[in-house]
């Protein structure tokens, strides 16, 4: 969940923090609380975990990987890994593919900027967690899991406008059941869109985490030009302000 400055309440900016207090206050081992999350976990977070649950539910009947444009932290790839693997436990096939520079935004487009009110829009903006991190959470993952001699979830590092065309090209087998949008700027979706969309079988999914939103209008211009919006069904979860998603 991206927090941006210029749209958090003084009540927001409480609520964070006392989360941190209630949490390394909170009795029972590091372990139980993790486990416990949705004791600390906010409203918002637990409506973009099931948003994300009920996407997974449309593409389990249909074939190919999962592809996550912007890991951020990793809750999202791990999201779809998790459910892979409870849902779908044989299914050593789809794989989990996280794109993401891991050093926030690599450059920012013109097209962002017109009109775009976000505060992160700089070179570096928006930077998660380094790819180290997130690969110990995949470890993580493959310690509890059926099937974990054969990786599941592939971490790609980089510029996604270079890194999209270049993992297709060693991967020509690449078919892709879901496409999640999460990199905010013009550029990169414009080019996930253009890589991964050929590849996008009937029933496949796209989700957009940025689309019709002011702070971020690169992902409904990319959108626009790449697809049409005219030409899509785009659908939303009441729970979620952000989410929304068309079934190809």
């Amino acid at each position: 969940m991206i927090r941006e400055p210029k749209n958090q309440s003084a009540n927001d900016l409480a609520q964070f923090e006392l989360v941190e207090q209630v949490f390394l206050g909170s009795a029972g081992t590091l372990a139980d609380r993790v486990d416990g999350f949705p004791k600390f976990a906010s409203r918002q977070a637990i409506a973009k975990f099931l948003a994300r649950y009920e996407i997974f539910k449309k593409v389990l009947p249909v074939n190919g990987s999962i592809v996550e444009c912007g890991v951020l932290h990793g809750a999202g790839l791990l999201t779809f890994a998790k459910l892979s693997a409870i849902f779908e436990p044989a299914n050593h096939v789809r794989k989990v593919i996280g794109f993401d520079t891991f050093e926030g935004f690599p450059s920012v487009h013109e097209r962002d900027t017109s009109g775009g009110t976000s505060s992160h829009f700089a070179r570096g903006g928006l930077t998660g967690s380094p790819l180290e991190d997130v690969q110990r959470a995949v470890e993580l993952f493959d310690a509890n899991r059926p099937i974990a001699h054969i990786p599941k979830v592939e971490l790609v590092r980089g510029d996604l406008c270079v890194t999209a065309p270049e993992y297709l090209r060693a991967n020509p087998h690449l078919v892709v059941s879901l496409l999640y949008l999460d990199v905010d700027l013009y550029e990169p979706t414009k080019a996930a869109l253009e890589t991964f969309v050929p590849r996008m079988p009937k029933g496949a999914v796209i989700v957009f985490d940025e689309l019709n939103a002011k702070m971020f209008p690169g992902e409904t211009v990319a959108v626009d030009e790449v697809l049409g919006l005219k030409n899509l069904r785009i659908e939303r979860f009441p729970s979620d302000s952000y989410l929304s998603y068309c079934v190809l």
